[in-house]
């Protein structure tokens, strides 16, 4: 299987933000303009997460799926207030590939196998936050609030409820670029078949390589693409150069 590289994109309606340890939001751009960069560059997939979406009793900004069909030639996945099968609909007739559920999805797990029935596993991205310890509760309202579902239980039943992937986001090295939870992402894929997206802290390329390495399928970053030097094609060109094999056009 080719190792995925996927710039993230966090939105707060039509801007892109920056934040650390999922608070602190700032704007530093529009999104829309992000996504016509990030297209520019040969990326294979992007991820958009709306940060405040639920915060606000909303999903992912409905204007900003349209620009996203508009401007994109790249199959790219949405987050953020879905909380129903009708919600994942609009996201695919608007051009959506994946659906990210987080919060809706510990809440409600059925909501998984509802839009897996309709539309395939491989259109659902489930999204587990956790703060320093997976064994501990899922983080769930952006990180806000610890649920009482415990990780290491959710994570042996999404196969069977209908998840085509993981998003394992680690809350307290979101934005900081200080450096992956490789230890935590060896965990979780060492107790799931399912591909593993790991998220939260990339600051090196050797971070994209280290967390291959312990097991995660795909590697998702904002921050370092954001605010360094470092582009999605030249981790795919180190990553090649390590014996792994990429999606990345090189």
């Amino acid at each position: 299987m080719k190792v995925r590289i996927i710039p993230t994109i966090l939105t707060d309606g039509l801007t892109v933000v920056k934040g650390e340890k999922f608070d602190n939001w700032r704007t530093v751009g529009s999104a829309e303009a992000t996504a016509r960069l990030y297209a520019s560059r040969d990326v294979d997939e992007l991820l958009f997460l709306d940060v405040n979406a639920r915060s606000r009793n909303s999903m992912i900004d409905r204007t900003l799926l349209t620009h996203f069909s508009n401007v994109l030639d790249v199959p790219f996945s949405v987050g953020g207030g879905i909380n129903t099968l009708e919600d994942a609909k609009f996201c695919f007739r608007f051009g959506a590939e994946k659906v990210v559920l987080g919060t809706a999805a510990i809440k409600n797990p059925k909501l998984i196998t509802e839009i897996a029935d309709v539309f395939g596993n491989q259109a659902i991205i489930v999204s587990m936050d956790f703060e320093k310890d997976v064994s501990n509760g899922i983080r769930i309202e952006s990180g806000t609030v610890e649920s009482e579902t415990k990780s290491l239980e959710f994570i042996e039943n999404l196969s069977d409820l209908g998840a085509g992937e993981v998003l394992l986001q680690s809350v307290q090295r979101d934005g900081t670029l200080t450096g992956m939870d490789f230890n935590r992402i060896s965990q979780i894929s060492n107790l799931t078949t399912l591909p593993v997206i790991a998220s939260g802290g990339a600051a090196s390329l050797n971070d994209f390589h280290q967390a291959v390495l312990s097991g995660a399928s795909a590697v998702a970053a904002g921050a370092i693409f954001q605010f360094t030097q470092i582009t999605p094609k030249q981790v795919g060109t180190y990553l090649t150069e390590q014996g792994i094999h990429t999606r990345i056009v090189i």
